[in-house]
């Protein structure tokens, strides 16, 4: 008897230890949650924030034309704009724009400057009053569980964050990364002892949630999605929730984390697209922005006059979405995909093939059509990086190119047809500029450092490519394909999405300006360095990626709109 005892125990035992290591008691923490839509307006509703007490939600809304901040209590059905339009660009897609102090008196507010590069965090009154700056280059601020100190951020190279007094005196720094990676989202845990925050590159959008003790110490990882992750917030000591991107590429999820056992789980099935997340002090409410966003091409043609949405069209292509155009002799590209994640599309002639399914692998990164239109570079993502493949402009013969490489953004042809220019990631180090020969030699490094979107201009001289100086925007840059660095003028561009694209002759260049959904086009010239706009578009669009027509006539780009609701889960 005392043996099959010990028997039972031990084999009892080791069924506890694998329904544990499987996290078998694992509890959904919306499972038979109550969800309410708590709008229903034209327009998108983002970065949803909830007071500590949850009686209180404040987010940001394009209702009145720009993005306003806006706030009301739960169940009054009143909302109050608190901004009015003083502000144009209270925007960031890769920052929490808008929250609550520790009390609910007051509601925060990200101000960016003209130049992108400065942030100031402004306070306005719950119930209404005169807004006030309140802590100067800082980015997100969340007040301690026991309100005697704020967590911060700023915007410097390498996103240091600090904690400070309440009222943001005697700040220390505890956290700092290496210049062009980004630390976003920070926010306490319950009990105050670590700082939980979203540590990547908003370029590549590769992320991930890390922490490390309040106190300062060594950062550790938690999850490793290396895609779009964004709002964590604990529930309680152990229970995170976050939105991040599905693992096929098919839009955002909201996801949870036990944070001791290090197990992911998705938390809603089904197509919504989950934009923010936020939750009250005791864990009970939460408040999410759910999307049904809008994706496609529009055309603009480039004219000796700055033209506005009267001159601009629909592109019409049989697809529900469409984004990322690249234009070839007679035929166009772009990302597109029925349900899933997007894949490489062709039209011609009035009629669409898919190329590449994107269940055989995302495309997140816009195409590239060789010189002579016979060749397609495309960048597709597999479970642990992106790999550069080639094919034929018909679809067939896919083959891979510089294996090693983890291509993080839209490739370039050289104009010879014998080079594609790629960036990789170099484990979160570095985004090292190639050129990768065609016939399938080893790729040759040409610029080190955190570099992007590379574009190889008609001449064959240099390439293009931006480089991340740790601020908001990016610089332009060239360099010869022997290495030499090629003199350009000083102009900055935002970090996120494919941003300048040369003229036929490779004598100007088409670059895309502005901040959060208010985005026009310039033209560079590269002769007199002088920058003449170009657009004049209505503000509310996010445009990520553009082409310029072989005969240089027009525009093609996409226009995204994220078409969101706030729902409240109790």
């Amino acid at each position: 008897l005392a043996a099959i005892s010990a028997a039972v125990l031990v084999a009892a035992g080791l069924t506890a230890w694998r329904l544990r290591q499987r996290d078998y008691f694992w509890k959904n923490p919306v499972a038979g949650a109550r969800y309410t839509r708590f709008t229903d307006w034209e327009g998108s509703e983002l970065d949803a924030a909830i007071s500590p007490d949850g009686k209180f939600v404040a987010f940001l809304s394009d209702r009145d034309g720009p993005f306003d901040a806006w706030v009301t209590q739960v169940g009054s059905g009143e909302f109050r704009n608190l901004s009015k339009g003083q502000f144009q660009d209270l925007l960031n897609i890769f920052h929490r724009n808008i929250g609550f102090s520790d009390d609910a008196a007051h509601v925060w507010l990200r101000v960016s400057g003209k130049s992108g590069r400065s942030q100031t965090l402004w306070l306005a009154p719950t119930m209404g009053g005169a807004l006030r700056p309140f802590l100067p280059n800082a980015v997100q601020v969340v007040w301690s569980p026991d309100r005697s100190r704020i967590l911060y951020h700023t915007p410097d190279p390498g996103d240091p964050i600090f904690i400070a007094d309440r009222n943001g005196g005697n700040p220390r720094q505890i956290f700092r990364s290496k210049p062009g990676i980004h630390n976003h989202f920070p926010t306490w845990s319950p009990d105050g002892r670590f700082v939980y925050f979203v540590r990547g590159e908003p370029a590549t959008n590769e992320w991930d949630i890390w922490r490390l003790p309040s106190a300062g110490g060594v950062a550790e990882r938690l999850t490793h999605h290396h895609s779009g992750v964004g709002y964590p917030t604990l529930l309680d000591e152990r229970t995170l929730v976050y939105v991040a991107t599905r693992e096929d590429g098919s839009g955002s999820g909201l996801y949870g984390l036990d944070v001791n056992r290090r197990i992911l789980h998705p938390l809603a099935s089904g197509l919504e697209e989950y934009r923010s997340v936020a939750s009250s002090a005791d864990g009970l409410r939460l408040v999410a922005t759910v999307a049904n966003p809008v994706h496609n091409i529009w055309a603009a043609p480039i004219s000796d006059h700055v033209v506005d949405d009267a001159d601009v069209t629909r592109f019409n292509l049989p697809t529900v979405r469409a984004a990322a155009p690249r234009y070839g002799p007679d035929y166009l590209l772009y990302l597109s995909a029925k349900g899933g994640a997007d894949g490489l599309w062709k039209y011609k002639d009035g009629s669409e093939t898919e190329l590449w399914k994107g269940s055989e692998g995302a495309v997140t990164v816009a195409p590239a059509i060789s010189p002579d239109g016979a060749q397609v570079a495309f960048a597709v993502h597999g479970e642990r990086q992106a790999h550069l493949c080639l094919m034929a402009a018909d679809g067939t013969g896919v083959h891979r190119l510089a294996e090693s490489l983890d291509v993080n953004d839209a490739p370039s042809w050289s104009p010879d047809g014998r080079w594609i220019a790629v960036v990789a990631n170099d484990d979160m180090k570095a985004n090292p500029l190639y050129k990768v020969p065609v016939d399938g030699g080893p790729p040759i490094r040409l610029v080190e450092g955190v570099t992007h979107d590379p574009v190889w201009s008609p001449d064959g001289r240099f390439i293009l490519y931006s480089e991340a100086l740790g601020s908001a925007v990016h610089r332009l840059r060239g360099v010869t394909p022997d290495k030499r660095p090629f003199p350009l003028p000083e102009v900055w561009v935002r970090y996120a999405g494919n941003r300048y694209r040369f003229l036929p002759g490779g004598k100007a260049v088409i670059v895309m300006q502005g901040e959060g959904w208010r985005q026009n086009f310039w033209m560079l010239d590269l002769t007199t360095e002088h920058l003449r706009q170009l657009t004049n578009l209505r503000p509310g669009f996010d445009m990520r990626s553009f082409d310029v027509s072989p005969d240089g006539k027009q525009i093609l780009f996409d226009r995204y709109r994220e078409n969101s609701d706030i729902v409240l889960i109790d």
